[in-house]
């Protein structure tokens, strides 16, 4: 019996008749994705044979012992190498195949195998640059190709980009490039594989709509929204629905309230009374009648709009910010903490 045998398969001894010459070929596929599938040996009949039998232990101990049916010429069966964990392990045992006329020959068999985890990969916000059409993406082991794709905010095609990769920069980083069609970008969908061809990917949706509103005037020290405030909210719950009503059907959008003060009073107690006042606009939305998810954040003096020195009045420090987004928005280019309205 002839056995083509790939790189990482190790045959030993062969007990075999004189007819079962160019019986089968074994390919040893070592390596899967966690989710991706399991290493498999690969046995492929190149004459009739009555039947396939794969006995073979594990390094931890557990054995694995399959059979397949009768194979016709030109006919394969794939014998799944199961592993539980991420990691190495190496198989021990035999695979013997069964003739249909003569006593069935035995094949001797250690391989090792592997578990990867999944192919994980990631954007920082500041490695996203909408403007100039480039990003930069990090993943947990080295990439091969990536495709980046395009989606508008009405569901058309702008484009993208697919290539091959070299080596990332020093900080571990790959810089990709696209080239777009004209319109405001949804969603960005990342798609990378590793050199053995296993896949991964992330979507990202840095899309988003800045409400434009009236802004609520609340009393000194106090969060409850007035009744005399409403006709200024419901302007801005118009404004919110129309954002779903138009663009709810491409994904799953979600409204963002920040809230904001000057820098009279400590700042402690300023970024306190903002987060109260944001919970409150973003409870208002709800018990509106708003269906879509609703988060908050109160930044308090540290992000104003107008800069001004400490225990200043100024009034258009004193803000909310409305933002229909997918995923939790960027303020003044910084990442935040949103908190989900129970």
């Amino acid at each position: 019996m002839r056995i083509a045998a790939l790189v990482g398969l190790w045959v030993f001894g062969l007990t075999a008749t004189a007819r079962a010459g160019d019986a089968i070929s074994v390919e040893l596929i070592p390596k899967a994705q966690k989710g991706q599938g399991q290493p498999e040996l690969v046995v492929r009949a190149q004459e009739p044979l009555a039947g396939l039998v794969l006995d073979v232990r594990r390094n931890d101990g557990k054995n694995v012992k399959a059979k397949a049916g009768a194979q016709r010429p030109g006919g394969e069966h794939r014998f799944v190498l199961p592993l539980e964990a991420i990691g190495a392990a190496t198989y021990k045992g035999q695979l013997t195949v069964h003739f249909k006329e003569v006593d069935p020959a035995t094949m001797p068999l250690e391989f090792n195998v592997e578990l990867l985890p999944p192919l994980q990969i990631t954007v920082v916000a500041a490695d996203l640059d909408l403007k100039a059409q480039r990003l930069a993406i990090t993943a947990n082991r080295p990439l091969a190709r990536v495709q980046v794709s395009l989606l508008s905010d009405t569901g058309a095609n702008l484009g993208g980009d697919e290539r091959n990769l070299g080596e990332p920069d020093g900080s571990g980083k790959y810089a990709i490039e696209w080239q777009q069609e004209p319109g405001t970008i949804l969603k960005i969908g990342v798609q990378g594989w590793d050199a053995s061809g296993f896949f991964g990917g992330l979507d990202l949706f840095p899309w988003r709509v800045d409400i434009p509103h009236e802004e609520v005037n609340f009393r000194s020290g106090k969060f409850d929204v007035d009744p005399s405030e409403t006709p200024k909210l419901e302007a801005s719950f118009e404004l919110v629905q129309g954002a779903v009503k138009k663009y709810g059907k491409l994904a799953t959008i979600r409204l963002f309230v920040a809230g904001h003060t000057d820098t009279v009073g400590d700042a402690g107690s300023n970024r306190s009374l903002s987060d109260n006042r944001a919970k409150a606009l973003g409870r208002w939305f709800k018990k509106r009648g708003l269906k879509i998810p609703v988060s908050y954040a109160g930044f308090g003096e540290d992000l104003l709009l107008v800069e001004t020195p400490d225990e200043t009045d100024e009034a258009k420090n004193r803000r909310a910010e409305y933002i229909v987004a997918v995923e939790g928005p960027t303020i003044k280019g910084k990442a935040v903490t949103w908190r989900a309205l129970d």
